[in-house]
């Protein structure tokens, strides 16, 4: 299955004093660096956002800092593939995810859902013609949710491992991650 990559890169890090979440570091490698080898297997990786990613397309949303929806659509004008996932940089785990969802992908996608059984926007597998649908039907995608822009698109539930689902909006988050990373390393 042919699928490519639209990771966002872009957001203004608040929870995190400002920090750009790509920039931080996880166990000796930046949560940019384990997002792009998380999607090494898409056939075109792009970047949404102010940073630097060498062999990846990288875009920027316009205006800057416009929102997920805004960044997605910047995003998708790139993608060639079937499918396109969609990621944030802030998941350090995400590649525990990308074989459950990559096998379950059915007509319009499939999304991500954490142990409590909530969506998570930015770990779904979308059919792209259809994300270029709810695209085209929104007269704007400044400040629109993800959640507003997926909302037409028919996604199929998938239960994904627990620690792929967290991300890193705050030091707390980090610090978690931390402990789920070590956790891993034991259990391997």
């Amino acid at each position: 299955m042919q699928w490519d990559a639209i990771v966002l890169a872009g957001g203004r890090g608040t929870r995190l004093g400002g920090v750009d979440k790509g920039s931080l570091e996880l166990d000796g490698a930046t949560l940019l660096s384990r997002t792009l080898e998380a999607v090494a297997g898409a056939g075109r990786i792009v970047v949404v956002g102010e940073t630097e990613a060498p062999g990846v397309t990288v875009v920027q949303e316009e205006p800057r800092f416009a929102g997920p929806a805004a960044a997605v659509g910047a995003g998708l004008a790139e993608v060639t593939s079937p499918y396109v996932l969609l990621a944030g940089v802030d998941q350090p785990f995400l590649s525990d995810a990308i074989p459950v969802l990559v096998d379950a992908v059915t007509g319009d996608g499939v999304i991500a859902v954490d142990a409590d059984g909530h969506r998570q926007q930015l770990m779904s597998l979308v059919n792209a013609d259809a994300l270029r649908h709810a695209v085209a039907a929104q007269s704007s995608l400044t400040d629109l949710s993800l959640r507003a822009l997926l909302s037409p698109l028919e996604l199929v539930e998938v239960a994904v491992p627990v620690r792929s689902t967290l991300d890193i909006d705050t030091w707390h988050d980090r610090d978690r991650a931390l402990e789920h990373g070590q956790q891993g390393e034991r259990n391997d």
